[in-house]
């Protein structure tokens, strides 16, 4: 598997700069989370401690696994920010005795933004800290989209929150590459309907190809979330609620209890506009959140 994984990526990796996984340095201590493709593991290389993603060694869905894996080294092995989870060391062609591919990053802390949002008890998210979360999202998104990366699953359950209490952008798995032209670089069986459906694009959910704009309105969506501190649409029937978002440009309610700058509500209309053109950049985005925080 990891033969045939780095085989695929090297064509396009040729100016990145990750390592050579040393397998001798490598000391997998704890499992993080799983999903369908792949574990996450607390550890040491060398004397670092780091999170390590390992995919599945076999199953059904190998090679969207492999699609999945692919897509997430040629985006981390790229970028390089302060509010992106850094790469470490990535599992090369040479390390096929391992048939596992490896993706080795910093340990960027223990909770995500989602985590963060659930715990009302004890986390208070006041206008300051509500203000920084969005702006170095935001920023973490320019600098992704200056890359022509489309990360397609921004949520707070992919932002990472570091004992210094700042957001890091994680799980670039479902990440595309947009050409100058809009098009996009991916393998002929993966899906652009990927992500989480509440964050995801109208366009994406008619079938259209993704850009720059689908990641805005996941971020609208987040933003939405920093003040509601509840999952959008909560326990409405994914079905519906795909269909209502579509047909009828549902949305999750804006209400007058809600605490909100008119910049910032105007920000999140704004981002999760039903046509992709209307929606502001990132850059926009960053440029809007940086004055709320003056």
């Amino acid at each position: 598997m990891a033969c045939e994984l780095f085989s695929l990526i090297s064509p396009h990796c040729t100016n990145s700069t990750y390592a050579k996984v040393d397998h001798n340095e490598l000391n997998i201590e704890r499992l993080l989370g799983s999903g369908g493709f792949g574990s996450v593991y607390e550890g040491t290389y060398g004397s670092k401690k780091v999170a390590i993603k390992k995919l599945h060694q076999r199953g059904k869905n190998e090679r969207a696994a492999l699609d999945s894996f692919k897509a997430e080294v040629l985006a981390m092995s790229l970028l390089h920010h302060p509010n992106i989870v850094e790469t470490v060391a990535i599992s090369t062609a040479s390390d096929c005795l391992h048939d596992y591919p490896l993706l080795i990053m910093e340990l960027a802390g223990s909770r995500n933004l989602q985590e963060v949002l659930n715990d009302t008890d004890t986390e208070v998210i006041d206008v300051k800290r509500r203000l920084k979360f969005a702006h170095q999202i935001a920023m973490a998104l320019e600098y992704t989209h200056s890359f022509g990366i489309v990360h397609l699953d921004l949520k707070p359950a992919n932002v990472l929150i570091t004992p210094e209490d700042n957001c890091k952008l994680a799980d670039f798995g479902c990440s595309q590459t947009v050409q100058e032209d809009g098009s996009c670089v991916n393998s002929p069986t993966r899906s652009y309907l990927t992500g989480t459906f509440a964050y995801t694009a109208p366009e994406l959910l008619r079938g259209c190809d993704p850009t720059t704009k689908a990641d805005i309105y996941s971020f609208a969506i987040c933003l939405w979330q920093l003040i509601a501190r509840e999952r959008p649409y909560g326990c409405e029937n994914p079905h519906v609620v795909i269909f209502a978002v579509v047909a009828y440009n549902h949305r999750p309610p804006i209400t007058t209890q809600m605490e909100m700058e008119e910049d910032y509500q105007h920000l999140v209309m704004q981002g999760w506009n039903a046509c992709p053109s209307d929606r502001p950049t990132a850059a926009d985005c960053v440029e809007v959140l940086k004055k709320l925080q003056q």
